[in-house]
């Protein structure tokens, strides 16, 4: 039977983020930079200049000539160019982009998991575990979304359309759990949002894990 021993405030609506998108599901026109770094060129190390077997100490002593002097070993300073700079500070954003979803993800499956083991009663009980699983999921979802093309690279992360369906059908089933515990009909509604843009982009269609 559903809880009515309270009234919840409805946790924060992220159908928007669904309907927003458009069928590419991303908006997000981010170029992700290339991760090959300039090359540093080697050090080139002058030859000594060889003496003859049979020259006395003299000989060996001897000052060079001017076609002998060695040249001087160049300098390199790419490592150190505004371009360089700039390219490793958006490898390193990537980075970061790529291990913000990984925890996010990681954090909304431990939450949606510990959905089973709250009582089936009393709502300061399991209430505050639906708020706290809607607020990461709602994060997760807005996340992949906006850097979507750049999850989907290999050299990345290498998201897959089924992954984001996932997403997409366990905010379904959080939802429709909610609706069986609150009697509200407004996440029933919320519920079928997600599962019927499930329907219409196919993210399941002919993928496999």
């Amino acid at each position: 039977m559903p809880d009515n021993s309270s009234t919840i405030a409805k946790p924060e609506a992220v159908n928007t983020a669904v309907t927003s998108t458009t069928e590419t599901d991303s908006k997000d026109n981010q170029q992700a930079p290339s991760n090959t770094l300039q090359q540093q060129p080697p050090n080139e190390h002058q030859p000594s200049v060889p003496t003859s077997p049979n020259a006395d100490a003299t000989e060996t002593n001897a000052p060079v000539t001017a076609d002998q002097t060695p040249s001087a070993t160049p300098v390199n300073t790419a490592g150190n160019s505004p371009e360089a700079q700039q390219q490793q500070k958006a490898v390193e954003r990537d980075r970061e982009i790529v291990e913000e979803f990984e925890y996010l993800l990681e954090k909304s499956q431990q939450l949606f998991s510990g959905l089973g083991d709250l009582p089936e009663i009393g709502s300061k009980y399991w209430m505050p575990h639906f708020q706290r699983t809607f607020e990461v999921y709602t994060k997760l979802w807005r996340f992949q979304n906006q850097h979507r093309l750049l999850l989907e690279k290999p050299e990345h992360y290498g998201l897959k359309r089924w992954e984001v369906g996932e997403i997409a059908s366990k905010i379904g089933q959080l939802y429709y759990r909610y609706y069986l515990r609150t009697s509200d009909t407004n996440n029933l509604l919320e519920a079928f949002v997600f599962y019927d843009a499930i329907r219409e982009r196919n993210y399941f269609k002919g993928e496999e894990e």
